[in-house]
């Protein structure tokens, strides 16, 4: 039997399919919360927003920049009126005209029939660069909202060990797990030890969402893949360089989970 919070995130997803704004504004309650992360002044329909004249604005926003190309959507899981939703789209992002594919996952909160919170959890990095088509980012901002501040980067790359929890399906962390962490330029990556069978990636790479702790930093992260050749190749030596101290019975497993690199976003 299907429970009300799934009944009422179900109707949500058909409303937004129309993409009538009212129809969907219909399945929120008036003080719920909508997020979707990214720095507003790059992608308009990101940020934090309460009710439904703001919820508004963020819909109006995304209908005029994002043309839906592709989407299935996967189990819908749901927990104590928490439903997580699953997911893989294509969209062409205007006026750049360029097409993003991704996967995410949308966590609702539901209270008697009616969506409470609204978080997305995706890609916002890669979106952002869509939106504005490979564009740099203006100079004025010096720190956007999805990148590394330098402190954080340096504090992190010097830490030994990263505590890496995933986000599960049912909207929860997964228990922490110390994990490598290498820095190349303004980015951090991660790899798994025991390649695609590795439990906490397995979770991350369904996800690609979580919490990461390094060096006193604190953050709630998107987990973006990295099929770039370039870029792993970088990956392997900052991972030769860094750790090549423990020996290869260590390193040498890294350098060849290629597969498992991903690139920590911050939110």
């Amino acid at each position: 039997m299907t429970s009300e919070a799934i009944s009422t995130v179900e109707a949500y997803l058909k409303a937004f399919g129309t993409r009538d704004v009212e129809p969907i504004l219909s399945h929120f309650a008036p003080a719920a919360t909508w997020t979707i992360p990214g720095d507003p002044a790059l992608t308009p329909w990101a940020g934090s927003r309460t009710g439904p004249e703001e919820i508004r604005q963020s819909l109006t926003a995304f209908f005029a920049a994002v043309e839906p190309l592709a989407f299935e959507l996967g189990t819908l899981v749901e927990s104590d009126g928490r439903v997580l939703a699953p997911g893989r789209y294509a969209s062409r992002f205007h006026p750049s005209g360029q097409v993003f594919e991704s996967e995410m996952i949308l966590r609702f909160t539901v209270t008697d029939g009616l969506i409470t919170d609204y978080r997305v959890f995706e890609d916002s990095l890669g979106i952002t660069r869509t939106h504005l088509g490979e564009q740099t980012l203006p100079q004025e901002r010096t720190t956007p909202m999805t990148t590394w501040t330098s402190d954080e980067l340096d504090r992190v790359a010097n830490a030994d060990e990263l505590e890496m929890a995933p986000l599960r399906r049912d909207g929860t962390l997964r228990k922490p797990v110390p994990i490598w962490v290498v820095r190349d330029g303004d980015d951090l990556y991660v790899r798994s030890f025991r390649g695609t069978d590795g439990g906490w990636w397995r979770t991350a790479r369904a996800s690609h969402a979580g919490h990461v702790r390094s060096g006193g930093v604190d953050k709630d992260v998107t987990f973006a893949e990295v099929p770039d050749p370039g870029t792993n190749d970088r990956v392997d030596a900052a991972y030769r360089t860094k750790y090549g101290r423990f020996g290869g019975a260590y390193v040498d497993p890294m350098v060849a989970a290629r597969e498992t690199t991903l690139r920590l976003v911050p939110r």
